[in-house]
């Protein structure tokens, strides 16, 4: 994660994000359990890229004051 530039808490967030995401979808989702969890995966994964990419652009971008 230090080679991208993320911190240690960064890390903690990003675990955080995907549990919470992919929890509520699998929780909120319809079918079978494997397709529950399947869904939740996905989604867990999509918002674990954000988040990468998102705070990526904020640490690089953000104005020195921050």
């Amino acid at each position: 994660m230090n080679t991208l530039g993320l911190e240690r808490r960064d890390g903690r967030n990003l675990l955080l994000v995907a549990a919470v995401v992919t929890l509520v979808i699998a929780a909120t989702s319809e079918g079978p359990t494997w397709v529950r969890l399947v869904a939740g995966g996905i989604g867990g994964l999509v918002s674990s890229v954000v988040f990468v990419l998102s705070t990526l652009l904020i640490n690089r971008y953000k104005p020195d004051h921050w």
